[in-house]
């Protein structure tokens, strides 16, 4: 490994020989030897899986804190308001037919815990026309879900549209639980939020594929299987989470902002490695190096380590409304929450002006990458409220390696994490965010957007389908989210 890197700092040097030694220095020292994988593998085996809510968020969150301390740089706790607390302990399906057997199952979040009994019925794909053909017998009783096998992250999108929808008619037709196949194979289970959320009132499981496609071939062979759902969970209301934040300020320009992050939460089957603690780490080791090579931005850099993302964005939500009054300063917001797949570009939210400001800003470490901008809108992480304030917001652009098929699962574990990518992924976001915190007046064309540009873009783009699907298209209609 140490060999590769040398390789890569000897590539990169020509690349800096002209008034770049800070971001020379900054990514010589990411691609090193550094503490970043000893943190991940802290954060992963130490700490595991950090449900917002749960004991371990908040030992991750004061081992974060302790972390940019140690390095020198100032940080803080910054509280928030989460609407409910939600942590499972453990669900059980009971099926009885010719012969009795107990599927491996999980809860999806806020499922409300109890006992819930009724016949399971398939209902295909949990489609229109297949809940026509069963609505007889769907009031009062349990539905199982096929769902199309998850390869890569386009999947996992068409996961969760084709599960909200599902949602919608099950609701319609009065059924009392939904059982989702899962998409993975090899029984592995893993955790979504619903449409609904925060919000959602209905019992929501996710059944190994295994024992689904049993289950599937017993119905539609004409037996009936009766089914019983005992499910348990800390259940609560509103209480306080923390994202952690930490800055170096700005020389010349200490009032404008470039701010970055990746959320510090993960679901608890496994150990939130892809998603998100490979990034967390990442942030923290940037801050580091940073502080170590005494650099002194034009403007603020600040780190955000979010909390409350799985969700529904609520640490980043926060953030826009607490600092709302500062927001017309923040130059450029940046959330990397794909993994440790190689950067390949960064996605710049339907905010064409950015596209040029990337390319000249990622220049000086092309070496380390084939980069192209993406100017689609994304919802799913947490750039989305900055979008909704109309504030600058790019994610980085990731090769799935191994991110899709262990997304939220149980195999979301440190193993799985490219710690050589992640290192070069590393001086990719440094170089970005340093270039955005010294960029000329003059290279910055865009402004925040107003509420109508912000509703244009939604237009022009019909993300209506995919808000709804996450739950924060009727705040943002309200006025209850987003740019007034």
């Amino acid at each position: 490994m140490k060999y590769r890197i040398l390789l890569l700092i000897t590539f990169l040097v020509p690349c800096f020989l002209f008034a770049q030694s800070d971001l020379y220095q900054l990514t010589g020292s990411l691609l090193a030897d550094s503490p970043i994988e000893e943190n991940l593998q802290y954060l992963c085996d130490e700490i595991g899986g950090r449900v917002t809510g749960s004991a371990a968020n908040e030992r991750a969150v004061d081992w974060a804190l302790a972390e940019f301390e140690k390095a020198g740089v100032k940080a803080w706790k910054d509280p928030f308001p989460m609407p409910v607390r939600w942590l499972a302990k453990s669900c059980r399906l009971h099926l009885k037919g010719k012969d009795n057997f107990q599927p491996q199952v999980v809860a999806k979040y806020q499922s409300p815990p109890g006992t819930y009994q009724g016949q399971l019925i398939f209902v295909g794909k949990g489609q229109e026309e297949d809940f026509q053909k069963k609505a007889a017998g769907i009031k009062g009783n349990i539905l199982l879900v096929e769902t199309d096998l998850c390869l890569d992250i386009s999947g996992l999108f068409a996961e969760y549209a084709a599960a909200a929808a599902t949602e919608v008619l099950a609701k319609k037709h009065g059924a009392k639980a939904i059982v989702f196949m899962s998409s993975r194979p090899k029984k592995l289970l893993y955790r979504f939020i619903t449409s609904k959320a925060t919000e959602n009132d209905m019992p929501q499981l996710v059944m190994a594929r295994e024992d689904a496609k049993r289950c599937i071939r017993m119905l539609e062979g004409g037996e009936k299987l009766s089914a019983r759902i005992e499910l348990e969970a800390q259940t609560g209301g509103a209480f306080t989470a923390h994202n952690v934040i930490a800055e170096i300020p700005g020389s010349e320009k200490p009032d404008e902002v470039v701010i970055i992050g990746a959320h510090i939460d993960s679901w608890a089957l496994g150990t939130g490695a892809n998603d998100n603690g490979c990034n967390v780490a990442m942030m923290i080791d940037i801050a580091r190096q940073m502080k170590k090579l005494n650099i002194r931005p034009k403007r603020t850099i600040r780190f955000a380590l979010w909390n409350g993302e799985e969700q529904g964005y609520f640490g980043s939500w926060d953030y826009t409304k607490e600092h709302e009054a500062e927001l017309d300063n923040h130059i450029m917001m940046l959330s990397v929450d794909i993994g440790s797949g190689a950067i390949t570009g960064f996605f710049t939210n339907g905010m064409g002006e950015l596209v040029d400001a990337v390319d000249e800003v990622l220049k000086p470490v092309e070496a380390l990458g084939d980069f192209t901008q993406v100017n689609i809108p994304l919802v799913g992480t947490d750039n989305f409220d900055f979008m909704l304030q109309g504030v600058a917001n790019l994610i980085a652009n990731q090769k799935p390696a191994r991110y899709g098929p262990n997304y939220h699962a149980a195999s979301d574990t440190y193993d799985k994490v490219d710690l050589k990518t992640l290192k070069v992924n590393s001086a990719i976001v440094a170089a970005l965010t340093l270039g955005f915190a010294n960029l000329a007046d003059d290279k910055i064309s865009w402004k925040r957007q107003s509420r109508s540009e912000i509703q244009k873009l939604f237009d022009t783009h019909k993300l209506e389908y995919t808000m709804r699907m996450f739950n924060v298209w009727e705040p943002w209609i309200k006025g209850e989210r987003g740019r007034k």
